[in-house]
């Protein structure tokens, strides 16, 4: 997929508006998750949702590592699964710290294969990508 054609994503509801707004403004698709399903939603229903519909899970949440142990799958399973960007900086840096790493982003949207989700960390001071 193109970046041009935009990606994907679908930021959890600890994810403030701005980042949307971010990422929309770069051309891509948002959905958020209080306009499509209750806040109080299981992290693994939304877990699944991303996955089968190809959206990025943008969340703060560090509970995604562990959905693999609830769904009763292995954790090569969930990796196959979903694509995530996990934001660990501190909220008020989301935004700098995407825009820091967006061409990343979308070099990386572009080198995924069907049993390769994109995973990529954004901390206050590092990225890490996981292939």
């Amino acid at each position: 997929m193109e970046a041009s054609a935009g990606i994907p994503f679908f930021t959890d509801q600890n994810v403030p508006d701005s980042v949307g707004r971010y990422l929309m403004g770069c051309g891509h698709q948002v959905t958020r998750l209080r306009d499509v399903m209750l806040t109080t939603t299981a992290d693994s229903i939304i877990a699944v949702a991303c996955s089968q519909a190809g959206h990025v899970l943008v969340s703060h949440d560090k509970d995604f590592k562990e959905i693999s142990k609830r769904l009763q799958i292995t954790q090569g399973q969930y990796r196959k699964l979903l694509h995530r960007i996990h934001l660990r900086c501190q909220e008020p840096s989301d935004v700098v710290r995407l825009k820091e790493a967006m061409s990343l982003i979308e070099a990386e949207w572009q080198l995924i294969k069907p049993d390769r989700p994109m995973v990529i960390e954004i901390n206050d001071v590092s990225i890490r990508i996981t292939r």
